[in-house]
């Protein structure tokens, strides 16, 4: 088993420059004490993500960390060109040394992707299209792709990853649907939700990985080689014993491990 942690960056109710820095020296505290990885969401239009550009805030982390492993989960791809996300990853994976973990996803908030004159509806087909695209982009020294929302002709491309042939993609869903094509792709996962729902979504994920054979970019330090996240959350007080009804002074946002899987968790000012 591995620990990582999830940080959505959320408003602290300081100045953001303050929130910034707090947020670095506990990554560089994280990767002291042995963290496996570090995920950070992406959000837009809401004071639950500080950094609605994960990209920018992953490329500090990357010099502020040695060793933990580091990845945005998930970069909402309807909102990306995917030649200009081949050219993000490419870069970030080099500035972490190779620690790049790369989540893609499609949006859970349609208000979010509206406010970018997206429609949900079309959500899943404009990620299809861009995971394709970028996975394509990412092995090639010429993009040449034809897709239903994305067409590009002989574009060069003068970055390549340092972890090939690509940095391992993730997928996270709380749904049979989402979980089905994470594993038909041989994606790493993750999932959250009530202990019934996140099974079935676990359960659809492992039989469309099995149909697939392995997945697509195995890691040796999980059995199995993919990886299964489940999140949860740890409630904690400041004392070992708590006074019955008081408020805890820390909130803890954990994800346990399955039999191949990695538990994460993260600190919640509060």
């Amino acid at each position: 088993m591995q620990v990582g942690l999830f940080d959505h960056v959320e408003h602290g109710e300081r100045p953001l420059s303050l929130l910034f820095d707090e947020r670095l020296k506990f990554a560089e505290a994280a990767d002291a004490a042995g963290i496996y990885c570090l995920h950070i969401a992406e959000h837009h239009a809401t004071p639950l993500n500080m950094a609605p550009v994960p990209g920018v805030y992953l490329g500090a982390l990357a010099r502020t960390t040695r060793r933990m492993r580091l990845g945005p989960l998930v970069y909402l791809l309807p909102l990306y060109s995917p030649l200009r996300m081949v050219e993000e990853i490419c870069m970030l994976d080099h500035l972490s040394h190779g620690r790049l973990e790369v989540g893609v996803g499609r949006g859970v908030s349609p208000y979010e992707l509206s406010f970018h004159k997206v429609a949900h509806d079309d959500s899943r087909d404009i990620f299809v299209d861009a995971f394709n695209c970028i996975s394509a982009g990412l092995t090639t020294d010429t993009l040449t792709y034809r897709g239903k929302h994305f067409v590009y002709e002989n574009v060069p491309i003068a970055l390549r990853p340092l972890q090939q042939p690509h940095p391992p993609f993730w997928y996270a869903s709380s749904s049979a649907i989402g979980a089905t094509w994470a594993g038909a792709q041989g994606l790493h996962f993750v999932t959250l939700g009530p202990t019934r729902s996140a099974k079935a979504s676990i359960d659809a994920y492992r039989d469309a990985l099995a149909k697939r054979g392995a997945p697509a970019q195995p890691k040796p330090e999980f059995a199995g080689g993919a990886v299964i996240g489940l999140s949860r959350y740890i409630f904690s007080s400041p004392r070992a014993t708590r006074t019955p009804g008081a408020s805890p002074r820390r909130r803890w946002r954990l994800t346990s491990p399955t039999s191949n899987g990695l538990a994460r968790a993260t600190a919640i000012p509060g």
